[in-house]
C-alpha cells in the first residue's frame, strides 16, 4: 500500500482514490475490517477527509457502516455469481458492437497483451491488470464510453475476488488458452462463437472464484 503526504488541494480526492484502488486490487480484502484513524494516520490527513471517502465509497456498494466498525464489503456466493451474470451480458453486448469494427491495429495490441501475459513468472498483480487490459482493448472497439462505464463499474465490483481468483489457481494455463481462443474468434469474425466462448470464459471464472469462497 502506498503511503506518504498528499497534497491539501486534492486531500478528499487522494484519499477517496487510494481507498478504492486499495478495494478493488484486493490490497484491503472482503470483510476487512478499516481503522478510520490508522488510514488518517498512514496519509498524514485528518479523520474528516477519510470518513467522506468512506461515506463515497459506502454509496457505491465497496464498504459497509457499522455502529462501532467500517468494513469492507463481503459478498456472499450467490451474490458474485450474479454479478458475474451481469458481467456477461454487457460482455456479450460489447462484443456484439465491437466485432464488425476491429481493424490489424487493434488485433495487434491484443495479440501484444497476450504475449505479455505468457510468462512463467508473471506476478498475479500483473497477470490481473493484463487480464483486464485484453477484455478492456477488445470492448472499446464497441466505441460506446457508456458502455465501458458500466463494465468498469462491475469489474470493480468483482476485482477484489478476481485478486482471490489469480491467487487461488495454479498456474493462468487455462485462462491462457481461452484468451487465445477468444482471440481466435474475433480474427474470424464468428460472433455466435463468440459470445458462447466468453460465456464459456466467465462461468470457468465464476466456478473458481466460487469454489475459492
Amino acid at each position: 500500500m502506498d503511503s506518504g503526504m498528499i497534497k491539501v488541494s486534492t486531500v478528499n480526492d487522494e484519499v477517496y482514490s487510494r481507498l478504492r484502488r486499495w478495494i478493488t486490487s484486493g490490497s484491503l480484502l472482503p470483510g476487512t475490517k478499516i481503522s478510520i484513524r490508522s488510514i488518517a494516520d498512514s496519509f498524514s490527513v485528518s479523520t474528516m477527509p477519510v470518513r467522506e471517502a468512506l461515506r463515497k465509497l459506502q454509496a457505491e456498494g465497496f464498504v459497509i457502516f457499522e455502529r462501532r466498525s467500517v468494513t469492507v464489503t463481503h459478498l456472499s456466493k450467490d451474490q458474485v455469481t450474479q454479478i458475474f451474470q451481469i458481467r456477461l451480458r454487457l460482455e456479450q453486448l460489447a462484443s456484439e458492437w465491437a466485432i464488425g469494427q476491429v481493424n490489424d491495429d487493434d488485433i495487434a495490441d491484443l495479440e501484444d497483451i497476450l504475449h505479455k501475459m505468457d510468462r512463467e513468472d508473471i506476478s498475479v498483480e500483473e497477470w490481473r491488470q493484463l487480464n483486464q487490459d485484453f477484455h478492456r482493448r477488445f470492448y472499446d472497439c464497441a466505441r460506446s464510453p457508456h458502455l465501458l462505464d458500466l463494465i468498469r463499474n462491475v469489474w470493480d465490483k468483482i476485482e477484489p475476488y478476481m485478486t482471490i481468483y489469480a491467487s487461488t489457481v495454479d498456474d493462468f494455463a487455462e485462462a491462457h488458452a481461452q484468451h487465445i481462443e477468444i482471440l481466435q474468434l474475433i480474427r474470424k469474425g464468428d460472433l455466435a462463437e463468440l459470445l458462447a466462448k466468453i460465456e464459456d470464459h466467465l462461468d470457468y471464472t465464476a466456478q473458481t472464484v466460487s469454489q475459492a469462497l
